[in-house]
């Protein structure tokens, strides 16, 4: 086996242009190649020279890239992209990956039907099991095998929208990226006392932000939806709150744009037999209270939105209100719909509020130009507020933007261990927490390249 894919490589890199490579993949110009994630059940052999994985034989031939990062191990993944030619499966593609598929465990992915019907569907040990039951009382508890949120409560009703503006309460956390990372986050909110030892809300009436992107990339999505959702309804009982505000990765997810979720998810959705966006559809607890957050939520005089807001959105005079409502209509497929008006396209203009760059002067060519001082006052001057916190572009720390106090960038890197940060608004004081500290100054961050 290991010879063939030797000999292949070399072909590959021997030719730049294989006489066999316009006849074979002549495709690869004018189709999109099919991706999936699936379970590797056979490698080639001289005998049997296909890749079995899932259900479905790839053939390869000297175009097809064979990733060598990683050996190809029997029940391990593998990212397959391939064409459908002449009934065959011509693989472009191949990329072992170093997951078990007996090891993955996800969910519970929970759907509520207009007869109050609830559907369960987990994976354990790679396998799909699927419960149902009716939802009798108006609050229903259901078990997880999830330690952070053991048990989740399920309401009979929708859930209701969340307000977008609050008082200043005397401390407020706010986090942005997460991206999947929540055992990075549940070591940083120990260690900051908003969660105790048990993962339970000890921050009292104190507030909790998180800025935008709380999916993809990461391998620990589901469970950290949950985490939030639970967090957010302690919090809320305990006088405090979790504002969970939305961001471009939200968006994507829900309307099935899915380029940037970790692989386990995918093989998740293959094996459950429902698209990946779909499990947070409507009738989706977690799609459900997705769609009640919020694009854009005000805190006292700090302004919280996921990407930025310019001048241009400010023209359109919309309140918050109107912001958020907006947004939560257009979430779900399709994705990248008609952006040619601000206006109705919220949730994918590059000048909307899930993606704006143009406060960072090295992404001025997509975004920009940067706000003058003048047109960020009016925008503040408008909202009542005094500053602007954004996550999506990396700063890698917590900082005034060029040093404009009226700008604050908050996305770091929580993949990385010991890396993440948050901004901590304690009576009125601006402060950067870490991972390992308290009480740091917030940085001078440059929107210049580098």
């Amino acid at each position: 086996m290991h010879a063939i894919l030797s000999s292949m490589h070399t072909a590959v890199i021997r030719f730049a242009v294989p006489i066999c490579f316009l006849c074979l993949h002549s495709y690869a110009f004018t189709a999109k190649p099919i991706e999936v994630v699936e379970a590797i059940h056979r490698v080639p052999t001289i005998e049997i020279p296909q890749w079995r994985i899932g259900d479905s034989d790839y053939e390869i031939d000297l175009a097809t890239v064979i990733d060598t990062e990683h050996k190809p191990i029997l029940g391990n993944l593998a990212i397959v992209a391939f064409e459908k030619v002449e009934g065959k499966n011509l693989a472009i593609k191949i990329t072992p990956l170093t997951i078990a598929s007996a090891s993955i465990n996800d969910g519970p992915y929970l759907f509520m039907d207009e007869n109050k019907q609830l559907t369960s569907i987990t994976m354990r040990n790679g396998l799909v099991h699927k419960d149902t039951l009716f939802v009798e009382q108006e609050i229903t508890s259901i078990q997880t095998a999830i330690p952070s949120v053991p048990m989740i409560k399920i309401s009979s009703r929708l859930t209701t929208p969340a307000e977008n503006i609050f008082p200043m309460p005397k401390k407020l956390l706010a986090l942005s990226d997460i991206e999947g990372n929540l055992e990075h986050l549940i070591t940083f909110l120990q260690f900051h006392t908003v969660i105790d030892a048990e993962f339970k809300w000890s921050w009292g009436k104190n507030h909790l932000l998180f800025n935008g992107d709380s999916v993809d990339r990461g391998d620990h999505v589901t469970e950290l939806l949950w985490f939030m959702r639970e967090l957010q309804r302690q919090a809320i009982n305990a006088g405090g709150n979790v504002h969970v505000v939305l961001g471009n990765h939200e968006a994507m997810i829900l309307a099935n744009d899915i380029r940037y979720t970790h692989p386990k998810y995918k093989f998740v959705a293959q094996r459950i037999g429902i698209p990946y966006h779909a499990l947070f559809g409507e009738q989706s607890i977690l799609g459900d209270w997705l769609r009640a957050q919020n694009a854009i939520v005000q805190v006292g005089k700090y302004l919280f939105v996921h990407a930025g807001y310019g001048p241009e959105l400010d023209a359109l005079q919309l309140t918050k209100e109107e912001i958020n409502l907006s947004v939560r209509e257009n979430l779900g497929p399709p994705a990248w719909t008609d952006r040619t008006a601000l206006e109705t396209s919220l949730v994918w203009h590059s000048k909307g509020p899930l993606w704006y760059r143009g406060y960072f002067e090295k992404h001025g060519e997509s975004y920009g130009p940067q706000p003058t001082s003048k047109e960020l006052e009016a925008i503040l001057t408008r909202n009542h507020a005094s500053t602007i916190v954004v996550g999506h572009t990396v700063t890698g720390t917590i900082g005034w933007l060029d040093g404009d106090k009226r700008l604050i960038g908050i996305d770091v890197h929580w993949d990385t261990i010991g890396e993440g940060q948050g901004l901590l608004i304690s009576d009125g004081k601006q402060i950067r927490v870490t991972m390992t500290e308290t009480d740091a100054e917030l940085e001078y961050v440059s929107t210049t390249k580098n």
